[in-house]
């Protein structure tokens, strides 16, 4: 398998479909396992290639067996999938392992502009749901960059208030989110 992964490294992509495949079965299963909304069956599997692509990728050659490395990494990242840590395997940091073919900087497709821009109005509608307070305290803190103490400083309440408006604000974001 070492021999086949040092393969997959050096940019065949024979061996890193061959690789795929032993681990296809895994995949199904654990992608069966899980229930993400707006992920079908066949985005989870996907997922779970691109977990192999990367397991590939991060795999150092040496190290003990790459059978365990990579079966945790395809659990670990359905695992985080689920959490919501993972939005788009193109947040791996390394632009290398997405395209074994080709080298250079990842371009903004079409997709990836529609993306930003729901998210963006999506954010814009919760921002309006916020009390006016709140989304001042938002606006001070995360655009303009100032932190709690001066904000606190031009009112009459306290760090501790703003903090918990802050906080509470955050939730219902995530809530609307």
């Amino acid at each position: 398998m070492e021999k086949l992964v040092e393969k997959a490294k050096a940019k065949d992509s024979g061996a890193t479909e061959e690789i795929i495949e032993k681990f296809k079965y895994l995949i199904f299963k654990e992608a069966s396992r899980y229930h993400i909304k707006d992920y079908e069956l066949e985005d989870l599997v996907q997922h779970g290639y691109l977990s192999v692509i990367k397991a590939i990728a991060m795999y150092k050659l040496g190290s003990n067996s790459f059978y365990g490395y990579c079966i945790n990494s395809i659990r670990m990242n359905f695992k985080a999938l689920l959490k919501g840590q993972i939005k788009h395997f193109r947040e791996v940091p390394n632009n290398e392992m997405l395209d074994f073919d080709t080298a250079g900087d990842y371009e903004f497709t079409l997709e990836d502009e529609v993306i930003a821009y729901t998210e963006v109005k999506k954010l814009y509608a919760s921002l309006d749901t916020l009390e006016p307070f709140e989304r001042e305290v938002i606006e001070r803190y995360y655009l303009l960059d100032q932190s709690l103490g001066e904000i606190a400083c031009d009112s009459d309440k306290s760090y501790h208030q703003f903090a918990r408006i802050k906080k509470k604000a955050l939730e219902k974001l995530r809530a609307l989110m």
